[in-house]
């Protein structure tokens, strides 16, 4: 029953992730990507070989990345999710991460519900 448990939790988060991250613009999945890998922007464009002003640029919105700026980006950055940048869909990384989280309390039960108005419970 626990993996049960664990197994809808873990597809519950992660759909919401995929669901947050595809409502986001591309430029601020870019900025999300920098600070998990706790880059500045000026260290992303010494790394990359790409103007100082061209992020800027790009992190602002006021520009959208061309195909060359993404090549340079994902040869450097190769676990980069490509598809994750630039529609949403997926995960950041192309390593797929588990990581495990430690609950204070214990879950009594975890109600899921689904579109056509049923739902399951998964006690624990």
């Amino acid at each position: 029953m626990e993996k049960t448990f664990f197994g809808i939790l873990l597809k519950l988060f992660c759909s919401f992730e995929v669901y947050f991250c595809k409502l986001l613009k591309m430029h601020t999945r870019l900025k999300k990507w920098m600070e998990s890998e706790e880059l500045k922007s000026s260290q992303l464009a010494d790394n990359i070989g790409v103007n100082r002003a061209t992020i800027s640029h790009i992190l602002s919105g006021r520009n959208k990345p061309s195909i060359d700026f993404f090549e340079k980006l994902l040869r450097v950055y190769a676990r980069l999710n490509s598809n994750w940048l630039i529609t949403g869909i997926g995960y950041m990384s192309t390593e797929k991460e588990v990581k495990e989280v430690k609950f204070s309390r214990k879950i009594g039960k975890v109600v899921v519900f689904y579109d056509d108005n049923s739902f399951d419970e998964v006690n624990s």
